[in-house]
């Protein structure tokens, strides 16, 4: 099973082949807005990554076809949008979500948020997040609790005084917040709204189940994984995840999660130079391509997608992991900004 790949103005990296070093071609122009009117994603799932960076955002970086932002994934599924991570990718969804709104202003104008976890990378692009502050638009938050945390003090409290100059609690949309606890399900109705889903209850065909795994692979307080279903099409996201082989029981939990996905997003943020060299990297909750290889392998998905990437890789650099992981695991691609992953959501083909 195979997505579709839609560069979005992007240009691909490859290996240049006098040499075997990563070779990119020279930046494009920046990925057009989606086009809500089109009707071109009707009946299948599609995902574009707006920030595929981890740790901080980068616009010193040079090459610019990987994209300098921070974690943010949306996925579209007929009317359905549901976003994972609130990185400074989001500042651009925000405001493509906003012209979409105002392309079809007889819609409701519902998301689902679902954020992995509360480290800054995945949450500094939210109080710049355009529809927060939009009447029109009722968003779902939906999380972990953290460090002895709920998850809605944990959301609300990073928009508040003295951090910033707006109240999350006086915001003019609507917003839902919601603890996600481990193996619990998400479901987003093809009507709009989003709910826990009761234990043996089952997800209407037309509906997005978001399935969850909560796992210690990252250190510090761990993080949410998601597997997403749309009819017959499934995508996992992993992103903050260290596979070192430490803890076999969630590294066993993590591949049987990932089990048979179409798309496997993986955190990749290490050169295995950089996670074993004189400033080691271990310890610090990413893997390496090798690591995500390994998961890929072990729950035979379709497509493994490298994310996370270190913000002092440039997209040579980038390349080159991509180039490694190839040659282990031949389905693999780079997350970079303006990507776009399509399947048919009714009939696992290519569209």
């Amino acid at each position: 099973m195979a997505w579709t790949v839609r560069p979005q103005g992007q240009t691909s990296v490859t290996p240049r082949p006098s040499d075997g070093a990563a070779h990119v071609a020279a930046p494009t122009p920046k990925p057009q807005p989606h086009d809500a009117a089109a009707g071109q994603d009707a009946d299948a799932l599609v995902a574009r990554f707006w920030g595929v960076r981890g740790s901080y955002a980068t616009p010193r970086v040079g090459g610019g076809t990987v994209g300098g932002d921070t974690t943010c994934l949306e996925l579209r599924y007929e009317r359905q949008t549901l976003i994972i991570d609130a990185g400074s990718g989001i500042i651009a969804l925000g405001e493509d979500l906003m012209r979409r709104a105002n392309a079809t202003p007889a819609q409701p104008q519902a998301i689902t948020l679902l954020l992995t976890h509360a480290h800054h990378d995945h949450l500094c692009g939210l109080p710049f997040f355009a529809p927060l502050y939009d009447p029109r638009f009722h968003i779902h938050f939906f999380g972990p609790d953290l460090a002895g945390m709920r998850f809605e003090d944990i959301v609300a409290g990073y928009m508040r005084a003295p951090y910033f100059p707006v109240d999350f609690r006086a915001l003019p949309s609507h917003r839902t917040l919601t603890s996600l606890s481990d193996g619990a399900r998400v479901l987003i109705p093809a009507h709009g709204g989003s709910c826990i889903l009761a234990d043996g209850e089952r997800a209407p065909a037309d509906a997005l189940l978001v399935e969850t795994l909560f796992t210690q692979l990252h250190p510090s307080n761990g993080t949410m994984l998601y597997r997403v279903t749309a009819g017959a099409a499934r995508l996992v996201f992993a992103t903050d995840v260290e596979v070192r082989g430490q803890d076999p029981e969630a590294e066993r939990r993590l591949i049987e999660f990932a089990r048979g996905a179409d798309v496997l997003i993986h955190d990749a943020q290490y050169s295995e130079e950089d996670y074993e060299g004189a400033d080691p990297k271990r310890g610090y909750g990413h893997s390496t391509p090798t690591m995500a290889v390994r998961v890929a392998r072990g729950a035979q998905v379709g497509r493994l997608a490298l994310f996370h990437h270190d913000p002092h890789y440039d997209d040579t650099a980038v390349a080159e992991l991509e180039r490694r992981a190839r040659a282990a695991f031949p389905d693999v691609i780079t997350a970079r900004e303006g990507l776009e992953l399509r399947l048919d959501g009714a009939r696992r083909r290519l569209v």
